[in-house]
């Protein structure tokens, strides 16, 4: 019900009558999530040498996170790219951050749904080195440095799901304590962690009235649910919800399946790539709800993006209705 009533509220996002049902039936379901006490901390799984027919059976399938370990050591990108190097083949450059709503810390975005800063690249890899806010977050810079795509093992990338349909690249640079807040997206993923060590949590979205997104019909979902549980007299019943932790090691892989939320916090200063593709299957079976809501009523939807990128190709501005990044490569 409390599915139904959130695909709703996008079509009649004004409707009071809505909102109270919605409330009325979020409180049934953490009254009987609190029933069921405290919830428990769980390890992601962490498998050396997995084989692809093995990780498609168990974990894609699935819909079930884990980490490759060490899968990406011996890659060039793994080997080469510190701070140091991106620093003398790319310092003098000026990149941008993007800053979206629910993505990000309150205190950086301003005033809008997304916020940019542009910035000179090595002064931002020097605020990141010494502990700076600034974070690099879904970053389309592979885009703006192609060549660095070649250091990616793109046929283990490809081989492990049997994907098809090529791959979307995003870049992720920031300092120690610097954190990505409880989100989730239709699109499944491979992070390669490069460098630093970073802590992530994950959450099934069975529990989607406990974290109470916003109808915003955005290509992702977000929640201000804290992992910490310092927000319960907002989010209650969160304390009694099964999570996931895992924390990645430089070369270390991690596969996160659709709609599964998570939420990362980097320990030390860190370079990581995230690495999505399409599964179909994954995207209804692990939410026909989100799914539904992004293929019909997002902002843009998903066959809004189908018709400005396939049938309406002469409108100018029709970039910005892309589904995903432009690096995308078969």
């Amino acid at each position: 019900m409390f599915s139904a009533l959130f695909f709703l509220q996008h079509w009649f996002p004004t409707s009071t009558s809505l909102q109270r049902r919605k409330g009325a039936v979020r409180q049934r379901v953490i009254a009987h999530v609190r029933s069921g006490g405290k919830g428990r901390l769980l390890n992601v799984d962490r498998r050396k040498d997995l084989s692809a027919s093995e990780f498609r059976a168990r974990y894609l399938r699935r819909g079930l996170p884990v980490i490759l370990d060490g899968a990406g050591r011996d890659w060039t990108c793994t080997r080469e790219w510190s701070f140091d190097n991106l620093r003398r083949r790319f310092g003098n450059e000026t990149i941008k951050l993007v800053q979206r709503n629910g993505l990000a810390l309150d205190e950086e975005v301003v005033d809008a749904s997304e916020f940019s800063e542009e910035i000179n690249f090595s002064e931002f890899l020097d605020q990141v080195q010494g502990g700076g806010a600034k974070y690099m977050r879904f970053s389309p810079l592979l885009e703006k440095w192609p060549e660095l795509l070649n250091d990616l093992d793109q046929r283990f990338l490809q081989g492990m799901p049997g994907n098809s349909w090529g791959m979307t690249y995003q870049f992720f640079m920031g300092g120690p304590g610097t954190l990505t807040p409880l989100h989730n997206a239709i699109t499944p993923f491979f992070f390669v962690n490069i460098c630093g060590v970073k802590r992530w949590q994950f959450l099934p979205n069975t529990y989607l009235a406990i974290l109470d997104p916003p109808p915003e019909g955005l290509t992702y979902n977000h929640s201000a649910a804290d992992h910490a549980l310092s927000n319960l007299d907002r989010y209650p019943g969160f304390d009694c919800i099964d999570r996931m932790e895992a924390v990645m090691q430089p070369g270390d892989i991690l596969f996160n399946p659709s709609w599964m939320w998570h939420c990362v916090q980097n320990k030390s200063p860190t370079i990581g790539v995230r690495c999505g593709f399409v599964y179909p299957l994954g995207m209804l079976r692990e939410s026909m709800t989100l799914t539904s809501v992004r293929a019909f009523a997002g902002n843009p939807s998903m066959l809004k993006t189908a018709w400005y990128s396939f049938v309406k190709t002469d409108l100018p501005d029709r970039g910005n209705l892309l589904l995903t990044p432009k690096v995308f490569t078969k």
